[in-house]
């Protein structure tokens, strides 16, 4: 069996604001280290339930900000890990494909616009709002698009109420409870990383039970940050295959290079490209 872990941190026990990455100061360093590790204790939770139920293969998919947080060497030997500088590679489920068995998404927050919910960002509007789609339900929706289902999501109580109207009969970990954008009531590390190991066991048992999340098309997106009603593409991207559509959306975002060899610096190419120095 194999298993893919997609990772997020805005959903993890204890966070509850963002780290400034410009800002090098020793205080500013410590949060980002310190929340580095709650998100990897949740992913090390979520990886040894994953091979306890059986799993043989266990991809973790380190997709926030940067996309190098997880501390890879705290996690069992048998998982892999995709990871590398944002937005030069197909950080949405990258590597993702039908040799999967499940999907598992931890740290996960709720869409933008979503009352009370802790750092709540990012809305998928497809077909002019007949659906919506945080982060963890588009995740669940690109994994469908391969026949694959999610199993099981960790994060604060509104995206987990909103896995539970979605994908019903997947387990959704509840590991703090929104009060404001950047204020929650939050379980203790230990207990989160115990509840998402049984969660993750639960779904993985059930997982033939659970249906793979697939959103008819054909497909209209547009995407929105913080504020719901303000699209970041001019106009909507179309499409009639759903992978293709949403992964050529997030190029126009500046977000993703899907289907690139993108870099930044032309010395780690060979031969190196004069144009990119």
């Amino acid at each position: 069996m194999k298993v893919y872990i997609h990772t997020d941190i805005e959903g993890t026990a204890g966070w509850v604001f963002y780290a400034k990455f410009a800002d090098q100061g020793p205080m500013n360093v410590a949060h980002i280290e310190r929340m580095n590790r709650l998100l990897t204790g949740e992913v090390a939770a979520a990886a040894r339930a994953s091979l306890d139920s059986g799993a043989d293969e266990v991809w973790v998919n380190d997709a926030h900000g940067p996309c190098y947080n997880v501390l890879f060497e705290e996690l069992p030997r048998q998982c892999q890990i995709i990871h590398g500088r944002a937005g030069h590679f197909d950080g949405w489920l990258s590597c993702f494909d039908s040799t999967a068995d499940a999907l598992v998404c931890t740290g996960q927050h709720a869409m933008a616009g979503t009352p009370h919910a802790v750092c709540s960002h990012s809305m998928w509007h497809v077909n002019g709002d007949a659906v919506r789609l945080s982060e963890a339900t588009m995740a669940a929706a690109l994994a469908g698009y391969h026949s694959v289902p999610c199993v099981c999501v960790s994060g604060d109580d509104r995206v987990c109420a909103e896995v539970r109207e979605k994908i019903p009969r997947a387990e959704a970990v509840t590991v703090k409870w929104g009060i404001a954008a950047q204020n929650a009531r939050s379980l203790m590390p230990q207990e989160a990383c115990e509840r998402i190991y049984d969660g993750v066991c639960a779904g993985l048992t059930r997982r033939q039970e659970i249906p793979p999340l697939v959103i008819p098309g054909p497909y209209r997106l547009n995407i929105s940050d913080r504020d719901p009603g303000k699209m970041i593409l001019p106009k909507d991207v179309e499409g009639e295959d759903f992978w293709e559509t949403v992964h050529r959306a997030l190029n126009r975002t500046g977000y993703g290079h899907y289907g690139e060899d993108a870099t930044d610096d032309g010395s780690f190419r060979w031969p190196p490209d004069k144009t990119e120095r």
